[in-house]
């Protein structure tokens, strides 16, 4: 096993929460559950303010609890193959959050395009 392998999680899981921030009210890396090789636990709580927590593991994402640090097994909810799919079914703001978004960055991208092409445009009147 590699250093690298002994981290990926720990590191996945870093990453969920930089990419996540935007569109939740909180989220954390739990300090308080045990993380090892195969397993890691994020807190959540969503624009709904609802609380979970949230296992990574090689089987993916899933609820584990509905407050910070909790490991209940009556709420363990199926494995989601990405923290995007899990929230889209636990909260609908995160959805519409994710969607506005989406739509800024496209209408920018849009709007950067159409003035790269009015530059082209200009460029080649002047020849």
């Amino acid at each position: 096993m590699h250093i690298d392998d002994d981290k990926a999680l720990t590191i996945e899981a870093a990453e969920v929460v930089k990419e996540i921030a935007y569109a939740v009210n909180d989220v954390q890396i739990s300090s308080m559950l045990p993380a090892d090789v195969n397993l890691i636990y994020i807190n959540i709580t969503t624009k709904e303010n609802q609380h979970l927590c949230v296992e990574l593991s090689l089987q993916g994402f899933r609820v584990v609890g509905y407050q910070y640090n909790e490991v209940n097994p009556q709420h363990y909810s199926r494995h989601y193959e990405t923290i995007y799919s899990l929230l889209d079914s636990h909260s609908a703001e995160y959805r519409s959050t994710f969607c506005e978004t989406l739509t800024h960055k496209l209408l920018s991208l849009q709007q950067r395009h159409s003035g790269e092409e009015d530059t082209s445009d200009d460029q080649m009147d002047t020849k």
